[in-house]
């Protein structure tokens, strides 16, 4: 850790009592030290075992234990309860104060690295807090909107902590916080508690641009979870109460994992056929796939990060889809990019992600990327909703961007995302089934 110094110790003045001198015109001390941390002092003129006071600007003075003392300097503690503030550091000895400077104490420092915290429970529920530098005896402090707190004991994991919710804690959202050692931090900001937290299937979703006059295009994808599983991608004409079918693909699952085009309408799709490869937690980790004109499947292995998100779709040529994150939200995804700057716009923790819908909805030419997320293999989705899109301009040069609004069903389900393109008014629906 860098550390910044500030020269004092003049031998003319800051000493009080009769005849001490100061063996050298000034020391060196650090500008700002964190409360618990440990601070540096440059200087010769310690004896073997000095005493360190801080003093505060209100004159309230605090001791600090002095760690070690060499020729050159000494390092001492600084008190772990210590205020935020300015402190004159004061050598004591008896009969005599030596004030050796000022130092800037800053507010001690989360004592947890590597945090991981769901971002919803429900009561009764156990949940578990990842980290390196929980206590025994530590505590989660939960405080909901309406000012309802809630103080339970944690137990020490191999991870981390778990913690059981009590049976009575009220639906809502609260800030976390741990208590440790007289201190209290802010672990997350945002956690949701749910009476029941609803699990349902995607069974469409539904894309609506503006087409010619008051007729719209609507674009589909329906997802049929009987056997035989069955992903159909539509395409129709919609003029008031009229819909008419324009075009379709058809692909059906024929074996466990392994789908095949069966009806070709849109005469666009690359891909004939696709096999998935699934590990022990239903991740798909590999995808054959049957491309137009080839004779044989060409393997794409998908990656993900150490907290599950899909990163990487990858031919042995190249990378084929790639996918950015930031705080546990879907920024990036191939040429289009997402912002999240409303924190407390969420949808159920358990609903499927609308960027990959989105995203579903604008290709059709390699649909393979999409089926596990279609099927509900892929559940993994951001943390938040996001606020705004941006996407490569229709003219060719530059971006769109679109203020993104939302419709929620009882369950915090969304059902649907809207926005404006220039004058032209698009929306995805979201319909689920039970």
């Amino acid at each position: 850790m860098c550390a910044m110094f500030v020269a004092s110790c003049s031998d003319e003045g800051g000493l009080s009592g009769s005849g001490a001198l100061n063996p050298l015109s000034e020391c060196v001390l650090q500008e700002s030290v964190v409360a618990g941390g440990e601070a540096v002092v440059q200087w010769n003129g310690f004896t073997e075992e000095p005493d360190i006071l801080l003093v505060g600007t209100d004159g309230k003075e605090h001791a600090a234990a002095v760690q070690v003392v060499t020729a050159s300097g000494l390092v001492f503690d600084v008190p772990k309860d210590l205020p935020a503030g300015t402190y004159a550091v004061v050598l004591v000895s008896p009969g005599e104060r030596l004030e050796l400077g000022t130092m800037e104490v800053l507010e001690a420092q989360m004592p947890v690295s590597g945090l991981k915290m769901p971002s919803a429970s429900k009561p009764g529920e156990m949940v578990v807090i990842e980290g390196i530098g929980f206590e025994e005896g530590c505590k989660v402090r939960l405080i909901g909107a309406d000012g309802q707190e809630y103080v339970i004991d944690a137990d020490l994991a191999y991870a981390g902590i778990s913690v059981l919710l009590p049976d009575e804690i009220v639906e809502g959202d609260y800030e976390a916080y741990l208590v440790q050692d007289g201190f209290t931090w802010l672990l997350s900001s945002s956690l949701t508690i749910y009476a029941e937290i609803k699990e349902k299937l995607l069974q469409r979703i539904d894309y609506y641009s503006p087409y010619i006059g008051s007729a719209l295009i609507r674009l589909s994808w329906e997802i049929s979870h009987e056997e035989p599983v069955t992903l159909t991608v539509s395409e129709y004409l919609v003029d008031g109460e009229t819909e008419s079918l324009e075009a379709y693909d058809t692909y059906v699952c024929t074996k466990e994992g392994y789908f095949e085009l069966t009806y070709d309408g849109f005469e666009a799709s690359n891909d004939m056929a696709m096999q998935y490869i699934l590990d022990s937690e239903d991740a798909v980790t590999q995808s054959d796939v049957l491309i137009y004109g080839d004779d044989v499947p060409t393997s794409f292995v998908w990656s993900y990060d150490t907290d599950g998100y899909l990163t990487d779709i990858s031919s042995p040529k190249r990378s084929f889809r790639s996918l950015a994150y930031e705080d546990g939200n879907l920024t990036l995804f191939r040429n289009t990019s997402f912002e999240y700057s409303d924190s407390g716009l969420a949808a159920s923790p358990v609903a499927p992600d609308v960027v990959w819908a989105y995203m579903s909805l604008m290709e059709k030419n390699d649909p393979f990327v999409y089926f596990p997320y279609l099927l509900g293999w892929y559940k993994k989705a951001s943390a938040l909703l996001p606020t705004r899109m941006m996407k490569p301009s229709p003219t060719g040069t530059g971006t769109t961007e679109c203020a993104l609004s939302y419709d929620f069903d009882e369950d915090s389900y969304v059902t649907r995302m809207f926005w404006t393109e220039g004058t032209s008014s698009c929306r995805v629906e979201f319909i689920y089934s039970d």
